[in-house]
């Protein structure tokens, strides 16, 4: 496993090799930017999901209703300090995904990134159509469903957590789209390969 700046360039040999082999390319977004886009409506349904979670423990409006009055204040070590909080949660959110990759630590085809419209985990291994599903929905299960039902447990919340874990919740949702992706297009004893931005199936 590597750092890296960005997601790797696909290999235009590579691509040929595999479709001459049998292997079928995914139909799927062709930029990031439209995948976002195509992603807005799992955004909000995800972002709603774990807002119900978050609220069955800890419900901050609800609070503000019943005194109806709310008051805050924010410094400078605040913001360093929420801006840290998202750094960490998005090194976070990536690693997850990573961990569940085959061969993740020793593989030199598997890497992950931090750029300024988020983080990224890749890798070009073989993986197959159930490894892909797990890989693609740990850090939201982790994350915005295990993590604060064990918080309302032990009773932890508090509103930055909160806005962090339906953050994480919306923000998984290209995620969720490539899942939805893979659970309509590759058959279910399949396997899956990236290369560069495009997916290919078996």
């Amino acid at each position: 496993m590597k750092f890296a700046r960005r997601i790797p360039q696909g290999d235009k040999n590579i691509s040929e090799e595999l479709l001459k082999d049998g292997w079928k390319r995914l139909k799927e977004p062709k930029s990031l930017a439209i995948a976002v886009l195509a992603a807005v409506p799992i955004m909000i349904i995800c972002g709603f999901i774990s807002n119900f979670i978050v609220t069955r423990f800890y419900n901050p409006i609800g609070k503000i209703i019943e005194e109806r009055s709310f008051s805050f204040t924010i410094s400078i070590f605040d913001i360093i300090y929420f801006i840290l909080a998202m750094l960490v949660l998005v090194i976070i959110h990536e690693l997850l995904h990573i961990m569940f990759m085959p061969n993740f630590a020793r593989s030199d085809k598997t890497c992950f990134g931090i750029t300024l419209l988020g983080g990224f985990a890749y890798t070009s291994e073989k993986i197959s159509r159930s490894r892909f599903i797990v890989i693609s929905i740990m850090p939201v299960v982790i994350i915005s469903i295990a993590f604060p039902v064990i918080l309302g447990v032990f009773n932890g919340f508090n509103g930055l957590i909160a806005f962090f874990i339906i953050l994480n919740a919306a923000s998984s949702a290209v995620d969720i789209l490539n899942l939805i992706l893979i659970l309509f297009q590759v058959p279910k004893n399949g396997y899956v390969i990236n290369n560069g931005a495009e997916t290919y199936f078996k």
